[in-house]
């Protein structure tokens, strides 16, 4: 979208009336504000399959309503998808937006919290916030290591 000084916009902007001194004024889109649940991370491989054809994908976030997967091609807005994260557990969606290789996935139905996919999605994001407490334990047991032979020791 351009705005009245020819700038383009990020399409998330829609200008609306014109405000002081010409300029837009500018509204968020509806699209922009589309999460409704808290997101959590995760990083693990699934297959995508949308009329037939299947893909390998990166399942990078979470909600109840949705994921964000990244490595999708030929994808576009509206497409629907089965997402399978093993054989036996298979959800199906619908492609919510796609940029560039990333897709955003709205689950249809929901996932309930007693959901045997929304478990092992917390689960996944469970054992990834396990490893990141984990490494910053290292990093400052290694810091605080090195603190204490640094110094040139006074009597």
């Amino acid at each position: 979208m351009q705005a009245a000084t020819g700038l383009l916009l990020p399409s998330c902007f829609e200008s609306s009336t014109t405000g002081w001194g010409g300029m837009p004024q500018m509204a968020l889109s509806r699209n922009f504000l589309r999460r409704r649940d808290p997101r959590q991370r995760v990083s693990f491989t699934a297959i995508l399959e949308c009329r037939g054809v299947s893909q390998s994908v990166r399942v990078v976030d979470f909600s109840a309503s949705g994921l964000r997967v990244d490595g999708i091609q030929g994808l576009a807005t509206g497409d629907p998808i089965q997402i399978s994260f093993s054989p036996d557990m298979v959800l199906a969606g619908e492609i919510a937006w796609s940029v560039w290789h990333k897709a955003g996935i709205k689950l249809l139905p929901a996932l309930g919290e007693t959901d045997p996919a929304y478990v092992f999605l917390c689960d996944q994001a469970a054992a990834i916030e396990q490893l990141r407490v984990r490494a910053i334990a290292a990093i400052a047991k290694e810091r605080a290591g090195s603190a204490g032979h640094s110094g040139s020791g006074s009597l």
